[in-house]
């Protein structure tokens, strides 16, 4: 048996997800455990575990593999999370819950700073 994807994670990091987590727990109305349980979870709590991927990369500015690293995923089922609610955005309801949560968000950590992190990031001198 093959041991569960891991990469360790910034304190910081880590505290920006658990707030978007509560975040969408809190207004999907499922409980935190059902969203960042490592099994594939019920659909209610997969959508709200996609929607906090996908808030986490656009809120914060990471790359799809900075948000797979702390949701404890790999870049494609990131990536494939964001894709899915960003087609999703077309449905005038999610779009504005979206911009809701987003911000929400922005109003607790304020703006993203670039991620340097990122493939071709550069930084302002």
């Amino acid at each position: 048996m093959r041991s569960a994807y891991r990469v360790v994670v910034s304190e910081q990091d880590r505290k920006r997800a658990d707030l978007v987590i509560q975040i969408v727990a809190l207004r999907f109305g499922v409980p935190v455990a059902a969203i960042t349980h490592e099994a594939r979870p019920a659909p209610k709590a997969l959508r709200a575990r996609r929607v906090a991927m996908y808030l986490a990369y656009v809120s914060f500015g990471w790359a799809q593999e900075r948000v797979g690293h702390v949701f404890a995923v790999n870049r494609q089922t990131a990536s494939t999370a964001c894709r899915r609610i960003e087609d999703a955005r077309d449905n005038a309801e999610l779009n504005a819950l979206l911009d809701e949560l987003e911000g929400a968000i922005h109003a607790i950590v304020g703006e993203p700073e670039p991620d340097t992190d990122a493939p071709g990031a550069t930084v302002a001198a």
